[in-house]
């Protein structure tokens, strides 16, 4: 036992030894990226609690499609979604827009019947109000109305589904938005896209903040690498 424990020391020493040093560039790369991984992973946590929403709201929701000015914390919004989607009988599209970990705008359109929905206006039109409003992110819901839940999942997305998204992320990055989709079934979201703008917590400013940190004390260096690896 004595022998495992002392081997275990000089790892420890050894590691501590070998990273006193500052990080190199690639290093620096490695641990901006790791944190800012780590922001945005932060930033779009959500509540996986099924909600209840407004009856009336939901029952008079235009299935042509109606843009509504909303006020709900992006923490909440995709349970949010989901609850207004939960037991429509056809597909629905739903597009909320955030800024400021806020939802303030949103639209909504039902499908022309059970297997398919799109948007009943552009998509330019989404990014033009997106980019007017300083949006950072443009959130997208659908649902896939289930005959049989017993028997069938329809949480997962389609391959038209996820070519759609990779489709309109390319817009998106274009001017400076974040776009995530969401597949939504009895009440629960899932998450199967997200592409984030480089505009979006940018490389460059946590690079500099990284730098600003390195090579001051080999304490701190060694901080510094053990955030980089673990």
């Amino acid at each position: 036992m004595e022998w495992i424990i002392a081997i275990i020391f000089l790892i420890i020493l050894l590691f501590v030894l070998t990273h006193l040093r500052p990080l190199s560039d690639n290093e620096i790369i490695q641990l901006s990226n790791k944190r800012r991984n780590k922001s945005i992973k932060k930033y779009f946590s959500f509540d996986s609690k099924e909600y209840n929403v407004n009856k009336e709201f939901k029952s008079k929701m235009k299935s042509d499609g109606k843009f509504y000015d909303v006020n709900i914390n992006l923490y909440k919004f995709p349970s949010t979604a989901a609850a207004l989607l939960k037991y429509k009988k056809h597909e629905w599209i739903l597009v909320g827009f955030e800024k400021s970990q806020n939802i303030f705008y949103m639209w909504a359109n039902k499908g022309s019947d059970r297997k398919k929905v799109s948007l009943n206006l552009p998509f330019d039109e989404i990014i033009n109000i997106g980019s007017q409003e300083n949006a950072s992110s443009i959130m997208i819901f659908h649902n896939h109305p289930n005959i049989n839940p017993y028997y069938y999942d329809t949480s997962r997305p389609s391959d038209q589904d996820v070519q759609s998204a990779r489709n309109l992320s390319d817009t998106c990055i274009q001017h400076g938005i974040n776009l995530l989709e969401f597949v939504c079934e009895r009440g629960a979201h899932n998450r199967y896209f997200s592409s984030y703008s480089d505009k979006f917590y940018p490389l460059g400013d946590i690079v500099a903040g990284v730098k600003n940190s390195n090579n001051i004390s080999k304490i701190g260096n060694l901080s510094l690498h053990i955030q980089r690896i673990f």
